[in-house]
């Protein structure tokens, strides 16, 4: 190697090629990030976390009959099914106790469980984890939230047929009392999900 390439290498890092690599670099970051960090927080979709227009049903549907006739059992052992809340608007919420969002929203579901039921609002929270192996766990969880609504375990076709292709949890769906999904939220965001459920529920109500 000559004595003159630390010169020339020198020679090359002038201040005008030092500033336009800096501006490329900047240029690379702010695409980046345009990418992975959407700038609005609806669009943001970390997983299970996501706000719920991400999932948002814009048509109303119904629940097949053989759907609203399959039984589930609740954490109380007794066995139900979604017809028997017919003429009831009915807050649906799929959630499990391992999932972080879960966590966050079911605060917010006790509060609406208290201030909605005397509006014919019932809030059902049917966890997706196993009824055998689980109940305890639920069982425990319930009462560290002192959760005020019904608890039960969901099965796989309530699965299937409810999340309607969505494999995330929480899943919040508003049915209206004519058995009709009106409003499906996919995710929870502490800010945005809670005064759309309301919305929607509040909706219905007035539709009385």
């Amino acid at each position: 190697m000559s004595d003159q390439d630390p010169q020339k290498r020198s020679s090359f890092w002038t201040p005008t090629r030092i500033g336009m690599s800096v501006a490329a670099l900047i240029l690379v970051i702010g695409i980046a990030s345009t990418v992975y960090n959407p700038s609005s927080p609806n669009d943001r979709k970390p997983s299970g976390a996501r706000g719920p227009d991400s999932g948002n049903a814009t048509t109303p549907r119904e629940v097949p009959d053989e759907v609203r006739q399959s039984s589930f059992v609740t954490l109380g052992g007794e066995k139900r099914k979604l017809a028997d809340y017919s003429g009831k608007v009915v807050i649906l919420d799929l959630w499990a106790t391992w999932c972080g969002p879960c966590r966050q929203e079911i605060p917010h579901l006790i509060r609406m469980a208290d201030a909605y039921r005397d509006k014919g609002v019932e809030v059902l929270g049917l966890t997706t984890e196993d009824p055998m192996l689980d109940r305890e766990l639920v069982s425990d969880f319930s009462k560290e939230f002192a959760i005020n609504y019904e608890i039960g375990f969901s099965n796989g076709l309530l699965n299937r047929e409810i999340m309607n292709g969505q494999n995330s949890i929480p899943q919040t769906l508003i049915i209206g009392r004519d058995g009709v999904i009106k409003k499906h939220f996919v995710g929870f965001h502490p800010v945005f999900s809670v005064p759309r459920i309301k919305a929607a529920v509040e909706e219905l109500i007035a539709a009385d």
